[in-house]
């Protein structure tokens, strides 16, 4: 299990499922009062999903482990959600807007924002690369491991080991890892400036853009690194890239996945919408021409 996952689910176990299931014994749970429990205590439907599957797991592992016997029926399994709600419009930034942010920082944050904006890395994934992971020959990087708060894990899912292509991003690359010290290809493309044996860690990438974000006028509850990743797999559709495309690009177990992640905005819409009425138009024109 993948570090922050591992941090959240403990979380959850102490501020949350311990506090109101301690006591409850195994043959007591029922799937109504969970049901209840988890409309009171989850904050987003993502929480109570996250919730509900940590309680499947513990006793899922229970029969694995065989504290519980193989006949017995796990009690979340008659647990049904409601319908997903959002506690937030999904939301990107324009790429107007994008650019604006961009220009307020600087390196390493800003070419960390590129990387995930114009490569739609996820955060993790850039800030664990190390300099054997940079081919500017071929002009791309491999992922093959993410990092999380000085955690070094492998990527996210089977698909998430890839190689993407930097583009344009290869000179700014060049030209970032020319100042990089001496050594072997193990060292950090991204490391800490008090200390450039560890990588940096996400934080301050955050709160920089955040800061950016508010100072050009487009901050919005939600945006971040993972907001840029959103962007790039909208635009890329938007650009003529399919959705297998953008999904095998993104690292995504499934193409379901990235039409989760892909935004319509409006004035997307409203480009599609014109083009489909400039094609009927045209239609109108030819029938009107046939009648003549």
């Amino acid at each position: 299990m993948a570090a922050s996952t591992r941090a959240k689910y403990i979380r959850h176990l102490e501020n949350h499922v311990l506090p109101r299931w301690r006591d409850t014994l195994v043959h007591e749970f029922r799937a109504k009062p969970v049901l209840d429990w988890l409309q009171q205590e989850g904050q987003s439907w993502y929480m109570m999903a996250d919730l509900r599957n940590l309680m499947s797991g513990i006793f899922t592992k229970a029969q694995e482990w065989e504290l519980l016997p193989d006949s017995f029926a796990n009690p979340m399994h008659r647990v049904r959600l409601p319908r997903k709600w959002e506690v937030r419009e999904k939301r990107i930034l324009s790429p107007e807007q994008a650019m604006r942010v961009l220009a307020r920082l600087r390196d390493p944050v800003l070419l960390i924002g590129q990387t995930c904006l114009e490569t739609g890395a996820r955060i993790s994934e850039v800030t664990g690369l190390r300099i054997r992971h940079v081919d500017l020959q071929l002009g791309c990087v491999r992922i093959e491991q993410r990092h999380w708060r000085g955690d070094i894990d492998e990527p996210k899912t089977a698909r998430s080991r890839r190689t993407l292509a930097l583009g344009s991003l290869r000179e700014r690359y060049r030209r970032w890892m020319a100042g990089l010290e001496e050594g072997s290809g193990e060292g950090w493309v991204f490391p800490q400036q008090r200390d450039g044996t560890r990588p940096m860690w996400d934080s301050g990438v955050r709160k920089a853009l955040k800061q950016a974000a508010e100072e050009e006028g487009c901050d919005f509850a939600g945006l971040g690194l993972h907001t840029l990743r959103r962007a790039n797999i909208t635009w890329r559709q938007e650009v003529g890239g399919s959705s297998i495309e953008a999904s095998q690009i993104a690292g995504h177990a499934n193409s379901k996945m990235t039409g989760e992640y892909t935004v319509v905005q409006l004035q997307r819409q409203e480009e599609l919408t014109r083009r489909l009425q400039e094609k009927l138009a045209q239609a109108g024109k030819r029938r009107v021409r046939s009648q003549k």
